[in-house]
């Protein structure tokens, strides 16, 4: 979906070629899907424990946020005539990211926030960013952990584990379930993006989006079969479907196509830095949108995410800087 062109060769008109340029400086400027993925998953906790708390069951979401992502996605592709053709390659790298990206984290995030605020579950989703780091020093070759961002990672998960000890009391066995279930899902989340950073540098973006979705809408819909969700869809109420179809949308499908574009043109580290921004989002939208509490520990949280940000991306900064002095060298 957010493939890019081959480059422009030959002579153009000055409009034409700066039009180029400009667009080729939006197609490659990582920060962009950064944050669109970053608000798009950030919205995503929210809207889920607003369903929950509406009594519908996560196997009557699971199917439909799915099913619904992946019509969504192939009809997008076949108004823009682009529906790809796939190959067994892609098809078998397509289904990886779509089971350890999509499918167990779907599972364990939504049942995860059965039991534990908005807030706390989005705060969780902060952990992503390292274990895909840790993950992609084995899954991808070339891309080594770099001391230099251990700093940043600490503060990071400093903050985390703030945040989500903010808003808890005495914990109960169930709300330890939750963060349990919820770190499972994280932790399966940076499996899944260290295997997109590996696949999407080597296949289309749209067809590695397109093998995903339906992986994941055919195992979710199946797994739904045995706990009756389909039950649900006589008795779900038109707010519920209304969000459903919101997260089938934005966190589901323009986070997912924005992250595999910001893998395709990052480092796996920097497009990690999504699931720093994602908890601090989450966590405002449980206040806001939820009525959870503000608390210091919260505040605090927030502010060590933020400074994690800022160090855990200072190599790729400085990889930068490096890059463009080399390019502006003049030889010996």
């Amino acid at each position: 979906m957010f493939g890019h062109e081959a480059p422009i060769v030959g002579r153009h008109p000055a409009g034409r070629a700066g039009a180029a340029s400009r667009w080729h400086g939006v197609t490659h400027n990582p920060w962009i899907p950064i944050a669109i993925a970053s608000l798009a998953w950030g919205s995503a906790p929210a809207a889920t424990k607003a369903v929950l708390v509406n009594g519908v069951s996560p196997f009557t979401i699971f199917p439909l946020k799915q099913t619904g992502g992946a019509l969504m996605v192939i009809g997008a592709l076949a108004l823009m005539g682009r529906l790809p053709r796939i190959d067994s390659a892609t098809l078998k790298a397509g289904a990886v990211i779509g089971i350890f990206n999509m499918t167990v984290p779907t599972i364990l995030f939504t049942l995860g926030f059965q039991t534990i605020p908005a807030s706390i579950g989005a705060v969780i989703v902060g952990i992503i960013p390292l274990t895909t780091i840790l993950f992609t020093h084995w899954v991808v070759p070339g891309e080594r952990f770099h001391p230099g961002r251990l700093p940043g990672l600490l503060m990071g998960l400093f903050g985390v584990a703030i945040m989500g000890w903010a808003p808890v009391g005495q914990p109960s066995s169930r709300w330890i379930l939750g963060v349990v279930l919820t770190t499972l899902g994280a932790a399966c989340a940076g499996l899944g993006g260290a295997f997109t950073r590996r696949f999407a540098v080597r296949y289309q973006n749209r067809s590695l989006i397109v093998v995903q979705f339906i992986t994941s809408a055919a195992l979710l819909s199946l797994i739904s079969i045995p706990f009756d969700g389909y039950a649900g869809y006589l008795t779900i109420d038109t707010a519920s479907l209304w969000l459903i179809i919101y997260m089938a949308a934005v966190p589901t499908v323009i986070s997912f196509a924005a992250f595999m574009w910001a893998s395709r043109i990052a480092t796996a580290a920097r497009a990690a830095l999504i699931g720093y921004v994602v908890p601090v989002l989450g966590a405002l939208g449980g206040v806001w949108l939820l009525s959870e509490p503000v608390t210091l520990q919260l505040v605090v949280g927030v502010v060590a995410v933020a400074v994690g940000i800022v160090f855990s991306d200072r190599p790729d900064r400085e990889d930068d800087r490096r890059r463009a002095a080399a390019r502006t060298t003049p030889p010996c």
